[in-house]
């Protein structure tokens, strides 16, 4: 199992997005990346980081949003898709 390099949700091979020939690609989930192209091509690190974090509260309601917030604002920037030492290592 490994992690979407754009929101870092859990993937496995289901889960994955799409290249633009349809092939599989294991570095981003489907909801993140289809045909070649990031689903949401306009969102922020900033917009992800709250998205994450409001998610994450859903599934545990006892987490506290400084600690979810703390957990995606430490994981996020460093994901492929917001990392710019990243940007060359992968072709779409």
């Amino acid at each position: 199992m490994g992690f979407c390099n754009s929101c870092g949700r859990p993937i496995v091979k289901e889960d994955y997005g799409t290249n633009e020939d349809g092939s599989l690609n294991p570095e981003f989930c489907k909801d993140c990346f289809q045909d070649g192209k990031y689903t949401e091509p306009d969102i922020t690190l900033t917009e992800m980081i709250v998205r994450k974090s409001k998610e994450m509260m859903e599934k545990n309601p006892r987490l506290p949003e400084t600690v979810a917030t703390g957990i995606t604002t430490t994981f996020i920037p460093g994901l492929k898709r917001w990392n710019p030492e990243f940007k060359d290592d992968y072709q779409f």
